[in-house]
Parts: structure tokens; sequence; C-alpha cells
């Protein structure tokens, strides 16, 4: 039975299902990504017999250090080098309107900052990386392939932001692929998604959100 489900068409037609999940009509956000991941989770037990393959490993000191390094890293690169030059080609910042909302509304920042956690930097990790990474390695096992292939996927339901959104959600993809190849441990990953999200969310509020107008 094992066999058969490590089948790469079968570990295919998972990651599918589990994607396409994200645009099922009946829930919404947090709840859709609440329901993929409990699909996750069941869908590794099924396969593997454990959730070992999902890669939930210890956080100690020295991955903390990660963290942290990787955060600014990522953060200061993305800020001040892909995304004004993003802005730059396609002469218009990613779309952020959605967020507007959020500028010195309290209840609705706090409200957006625990479903972030939820559904980004868990769900899309734990999506994105761990599972995918995990389907992926019954069809291939090419590091850069896999990355490649994450970050489109990973690119694809941000396209409420625009083109710019959608290539810079693209280049996150690939440094959020690259930090889960080398560590793999999905916690490095989910709170370093988590931190990034929640800045972004926090200069949203204080009404800073022109910063990611800049360009070079």
């Amino acid at each position: 039975m094992k066999k058969v489900l490590q089948n790469p068409a079968v570990s295919a037609a998972f990651l599918a299902v589990a994607f396409l999940l994200i645009y099922n009509p009946v829930t919404k956000m947090p709840y859709t990504f609440l329901i993929i991941i409990l699909i996750i989770l069941f869908s590794s037990f099924l396969i593997s017999g454990n959730v070992r393959e999902l890669n939930f490993k210890k956080i100690g000191i020295k991955e903390i250090r990660i963290i942290i390094f990787y955060f600014l890293l990522f953060e200061l690169s993305v800020d001040f080098v892909f995304q004004p030059l993003v802005n730059k080609i396609f002469n218009e910042p990613s779309d952020y309107s959605y967020f507007a909302k959020l500028e010195g509304n309290t209840p609705a920042y706090f409200k957006m900052l625990w479903k972030m956690w939820l559904s980004a930097a868990i769900g899309e990790e734990l999506l994105f990386r761990s599972f995918a990474f995990a389907r992926l390695n019954s069809i291939t096992k090419n590091a850069p392939l896999k990355i490649l292939i994450t970050s489109i996927l990973f690119c694809i339901p941000h396209f409420y932001q625009g083109w710019p959104g959608l290539v810079l959600t693209f280049i996150w993809g690939l440094l959020f692929g690259y930090l889960y190849n080398r560590y793999k441990n999905i916690w490095i990953n989910i709170i370093v998604h988590g931190l990034i999200d929640s800045l972004f969310l926090t200069v949203i509020y204080f009404g800073y959100s022109g910063l990611y107008n800049f360009q070079w």
C-alpha cells in the first residue's frame, strides 16, 4: 500500500489536491488552511506511517540564530534590492490594497496577525515547503527543480497583488525554498515566514505602506 501511495503520480495527485483546496468555495481564510494543515498531517501519516517527512525538528539556540540571521537577510534583501527592482521593472508596486483596512485599526491588525500565522506562516510553509518537497521527492531528487516548482505554486495564489506581487512572491518562494532545502526544519521556515509577515502587517498598521513603493 505504501509503495502505491509513494508512486510519483499518486504523490503529484496528493499535492494537487492539497493545493487546489486553497480555491475551494466553501471555506474562507484562515480556516481553509486549517483544513489543508489537517489533510497534510493525515496524508503524511497515511503515506509514511508518521509525519517525520514534514521535518518538525527541534528548535534550540543554534536554530534561533539561524532564524534571526535569515529573517534579517531576507527582509533587507527583498526590501532594498528585489522589491525596488520589481517595482521599477513593472513601473508600479505590488497591490497591497487588501491590507489598507489595517492602518490604525488595532482590532483588525491583531485579527489579521493571528490569521496570518495560521494560514501563511504555518499553512503555507507546510503546504509549499515540507509537504510539497516530500511529495516531489517521489518524482525528482533535483533540489533546484523542487525549489522552482514550489516557488511557482507558492506565487499563484498571490495573483491578487498584481504582476509585481506575483513576481515578488515567486522570489520569496525561492528564498523560503532555499531555506527549507538547506536546513530541512519546517519550524525555521514557519518562524522566519511569520516574522517577515508580522513586520509587513505592522508597517501597514502604522501607516508606512509607502515604503513598499520604493524604487531605485
